[in-house]
């Protein structure tokens, strides 16, 4: 199956759980850096740059030294790492960040990527929906009508189409987390595969003047600020963290854990950016979170006892 369980032992269990922790506080900490970013002097290309680029670039010695497993792995899914969390991801999750705010991207990005993984399941894999997962993805559905609603409501069709953006970004997601999963692909060979394939799209791109970018003239403190959250934190330790949580917990209670990301992004936006949340949105965080835990099929199984 797409998503089968396998039995860890205790202590690698942790190690998961410590992995999808680190990840979504990670992640809650991009959102924010990308919705800073992408109103500041870099363009989409300049903060693509910084992300797979330089990482690129650090992960070049481990994808030489291990091309031949890379090559080993099914081209299908290859090509579904590199275009589920490469350019087309990055794209779409800036140019949706320029419409709506950090909150509707941590919901419907990493809140809604769980139902179009289980979608890609039980369509393609004939995996079995169970009562509690059925209620799960339920939840996620009425989560993401209420945020769609909203924007319906309130006449703002700017963010109506950052929303529909960040969906089609789930979807990215989702296909990069089903990709990881079949590929086999050790956390640093995938990560090292994402981001040198990545960067040579870029500098092809950059090449023969398809993108264009300014990073150059861009504010010492800016490029700083982002290289540290692109580079160091996404680029080099998610780029580990995410793969070997799904790797030790599974899809399932990895995404689960992750389902608590927009929830940072959303206190984050409040604190950081000022944003304001209403109620609506609130029900939406509500139906979302638990939704995503529900679907997921989550067991906390892990003792503190090794027996």
């Amino acid at each position: 199956m797409l998503l089968k369980k396998q039995h860890q032992p205790i202590s690698a269990q942790w190690f998961g759980i410590v992995a999808a922790l680190i990840t979504i506080f990670v992640w809650a900490s991009w959102l924010l850096s990308m919705k800073v970013g992408v109103q500041s002097h870099l363009s989409h290309v300049d903060l693509a740059i910084l992300r797979f680029g330089i990482t690129g670039v650090l992960l070049l010695p481990i994808f030489f030294k291990n091309w031949a497993s890379i090559l080993a792995a099914p081209k299908r899914y290859l090509l579904g790492i590199s275009v589920g969390a490469g350019i087309p991801f990055f794209y779409l999750s800036s140019m949706g960040m320029k419409m709506a705010p950090v909150a509707d991207a941590g919901l419907l990005i990493t809140g809604t990527f769980p139902l179009f993984v289980t979608f890609a399941a039980v369509v393609f894999y004939k995996e079995k929906l169970t009562l509690q997962r059925t209620f799960g993805l339920s939840a996620i559905l009425i989560g993401v009508t209420v945020m769609i609603s909203l924007s319906l409501l309130s006449g703002n069709e700017t963010s109506l189409r950052g929303n529909l953006i960040f969906l089609i970004a789930s979807m990215s997601w989702a296909l990069f987390t089903v990709s990881l999963k079949l590929s086999g692909l050790k956390p640093w060979d995938a990560a090292a595969w994402l981001c040198v394939s990545s960067s040579a799209i870029l500098g092809v791109g950059i090449a023969t003047d398809i993108f264009s970018t300014r990073i150059i003239s861009a504010p010492v403190e800016t490029i700083l600020h982002q290289g540290i959250v692109q580079v160091l934190c996404v680029g080099l330790i998610t780029g580990f963290s995410y793969g070997f949580a799904v790797r030790q917990l599974g899809a399932e209670n990895t995404s689960a854990i992750g389902a608590f990301t927009p929830v940072l992004a959303v206190i984050g936006g409040i604190v950081l950016l000022g944003e304001q949340i209403d109620p609506l949105t609130w029900a939406g965080l509500a139906c979302i979170t638990a939704g995503v835990i529900l679907a997921s099929g989550f067991r906390f199984n892990v003792s503190l006892k090794n027996t």
